[in-house]
């Protein structure tokens, strides 16, 4: 079985961002509309882990999908 777990973005004033997926704290990364990337290393400052995840284009909060957390 090969599950993604979606990370739900979080929407502000000032824009769209990723929080972390492991601890979901802070703004790791800010969206455009047109943003897309795959195999993304992003990294939290607050827990001190790395995450692997895929985004696509759009404009829903849904579009990042978490491929490994080390």
């Amino acid at each position: 079985m090969n599950r993604k777990a979606v990370v739900i973005c979080k929407l502000t004033p000032s824009g769209v961002f990723v929080p972390c997926p492991v601890c979901r704290h802070g703004k790791m990364l800010r969206l455009q509309p047109d943003t897309s990337a795959a195999g993304l290393v992003i990294y939290c400052r607050h827990c001190k882990r790395e995450s692997v995840v895929d985004i696509r284009a759009g404009e829903s909060l849904d579009r990042v999908t978490l491929r490994k957390i080390s």
